[in-house]
């Protein structure tokens, strides 16, 4: 795991050995979804116009079977899911010396998984997901801010939105780039293919 403090070149693991289980390592590199390097990741979905579409989103959480993140069920990227359930991800640590990106399958997760990591989102994030709308968008600064002060005094605890949604993205490739302040940088890249893991060093 990343941790406070790490610098570029400072990665202790040996850049150039392949593992055995690339999702075991996902889940060292990156952080709990409470920890102080909570990682803020890029999105890549198949936009409706055939053009990809970008955006960031916290990953709220990862395991063995990949990368949780949340968001509203109206947002445009959970239309783009729904047209074609494929997505990257990818988070860089620039500090570190690392990057990791991982290409694969979208799925929803269970209302109840939803709702537990909503449960886990600070107080703003949670008042985010009730009051990030259009509507409100369009609405004058000073009201936007009236809107959320009278919201959070009286909602003291807050279950999520009816819209509020998770998904999972199950890695079908697995590229982990590994800076050297001494030399040439590389990245260990992974396929699954029939429920196994290979790998091979590409150039950084």
């Amino acid at each position: 795991m990343i941790t406070a403090g790490t610098t570029f070149g400072s990665d202790v693991d040996d850049i150039d050995v392949l593992v055995d289980d690339p999702l075991a390592q996902l889940v060292r590199w990156l952080p709990a979804d409470d920890g102080e390097l909570r990682p803020l990741a890029a999105l890549s979905t198949i936009g409706r116009d055939g053009i990809p579409s970008l955006r960031h989103v916290l990953v709220s959480d990862r395991d063995a079977t990949g990368l949780f993140f949340h968001t509203d069920s109206a947002s445009e990227k959970v239309a783009e899911i729904a047209a074609n359930p494929v997505a990257a991800l990818s988070v860089a640590w620039p500090e570190a010396g690392r990057q990791l990106v991982a290409r694969g399958i979208v799925e929803r997760v269970s209302t109840a998984s939803a709702a537990e990591a909503y449960r886990r989102r600070s107080r703003y994030l949670q008042i985010l997901a009730w009051l990030n709308t259009a509507d409100n968008a369009r609405l004058p600064a000073d009201d936007r801010r009236h809107l959320w002060a009278e919201f959070d005094k009286t909602h003291p605890t807050l279950d999520p939105p009816e819209r509020w949604a998770g998904f999972l993205l199950r890695p079908l490739t697995l590229t982990f780039w590994r800076g050297d302040p001494l030399g040439q940088s590389v990245r260990q890249h992974y396929t699954l293919t029939d429920g196994r893991w290979s790998g091979r060093i590409l150039a950084g």
